[in-house]
């Protein structure tokens, strides 16, 4: 009770009253048997008004049957009472409708003795009303003639705060009742974690893209450019070729931005840029104008290998490649393609830079993801006084 009564000032907690406004709506038509049925005393009106709203509450029950009811309700109560009820997808099941049509028979009957109540209270504020502006000194209440006084005023107080107090509970039974019974089914719940899943790992595959290409483009360009300024007087020739490489790998990294972009604009989807191991030379030649000594060995059929993994194989090498252009010590950097009839091995091998630490670990993570998909092996790590990374790519099932 303690966290319920200070949620009496947030003006979120009365929410219930336009909710039960919305749903009383609903039974105008047969408000004046439940008015005879609470004052009448008539046996035979009474029983006939009591089935007069049991007609109602089926016929509501049946109206929350339909599908477009159900979605009306999760607006309604999401933009009324401020849940966060997820809009239905696709056909719902038979439970699924049974709980629209139990919660849109709760709405109305709840809504009706909402304001049922709510205006006998009004009309009790009325009490001190009168008193205090001298109208009458008698008053009947509650069928009986009481003298009007000074009692009047904390009676009305009382009343304004049970009247809080009941608003307040009601929000939170109709949110609660809401979310039990217009919330997702177990089906519809499944749905929605495989659609997350499906868009988390659609993000993480662009992440993947965006760091292995704009990364490896942005480290061979910033190297490039730094060898240019110096070179700039002293050797033309290898500043003009420096500005080709320059030239061609962010040609090559706008293609892929493009292609990520048109993804995440949900535009039609443009031919994917094609990297695979037959262009590993390529890499080679663009680290090599950066730096470093690059010894590349390329062996077996790769012309021939699945699409998946010769494009997964080109990124493996080209995290190879900028990672040691950051990070490799003084040597040559060894880079071996082996494309056998049952895997693919790759291996970057360079030396440490002394003690300094290793960077890289986002691209590791996405290199692992990679290889795990086409169910391979990854390895990376200090290899003696140098710095291995190698993968094992299956090419048949069991390989």
């Amino acid at each position: 009770m303690s966290g319920f009564f200070p949620s009496l000032a947030r003006i979120g907690t009365y929410r219930s009253l336009p909710f039960a406004v919305a749903g009383a709506v609903l039974t105008v038509p047969v408000s004046p048997f439940a008015l005879a049925a609470a004052v009448s005393v008539d046996a035979d009106s009474r029983v006939r008004a009591l089935l007069a709203l049991v007609a109602l509450a089926v016929l509501m029950g049946l109206l929350g049957l339909l599908g477009p009811v159900r979605r009306g309700g999760i607006g309604l109560a999401n933009l009324l009472l401020g849940t966060a009820v997820p809009a239905p997808a696709g056909r719902p099941d038979a439970g699924t409708r049974l709980r629209s049509g139990l919660w849109l028979a709760l709405h109305t009957a709840l809504s009706g003795l909402l304001l049922t109540v709510l205006a006998f209270l009004g009309l009790g504020l009325l009490v001190p009303a009168i008193w205090l502006a001298g109208g009458q000194d008698r008053i009947s209440l509650f069928w009986d003639d009481v003298p009007l006084g000074g009692w009047t005023v904390p009676f009305g107080v009382l009343l304004l705060f049970g009247a809080l107090v009941l608003l307040a509970g009601a929000t939170r039974a109709f949110r609660a009742a809401t979310e039990a019974l217009l919330g997702p089914s177990e089906t519809e719940r499944t749905a929605l974690a495989e659609r997350r899943a499906a868009v988390l790992a659609q993000r993480n595959r662009l992440a993947r893209e965006l760091h292995d290409s704009i990364g490896h483009t942005l480290t061979t360009s910033t190297i490039q450019a730094a060898a240019a300024a110096e070179l700039v007087e002293a050797d033309p020739a290898q500043v003009r070729r420096a500005l080709g490489t320059i030239e061609e790998a962010s040609r090559s990294a706008l293609e892929d931005l493009d292609h990520v972009l048109g993804l995440l604009r949900e535009e039609p989807a443009a031919k994917e840029p094609t990297r695979t191991l037959a262009e590993v030379d390529v890499l080679a030649v663009r680290a090599r104008e950066a730096g470093l000594d690059v010894r590349l060995a390329v062996s077996g059929p790769v012309a021939a290998l699945p699409a998946t993994v010769s494009r997964e194989g080109y990124r493996i090498v080209q995290e190879g490649l900028t990672n040691a252009l950051r990070h490799a010590g003084p040597g040559a950097v060894d880079v071996r393609v082996e494309a056998g009839p049952d895997r693919l091995a790759i291996a970057v091998v360079n030396a440490l830079p002394g003690a300094e630490p290793r960077g890289g670990r986002r691209g590791l993570t996405g290199l692992a993801e990679r290889v795990e998909a086409l169910r391979g092996a990854l390895e990376a790590g200090p290899d003696g006084r140098r710095w291995r990374l190698s993968a094992t790519i299956p090419l048949r099932p069991g390989a």
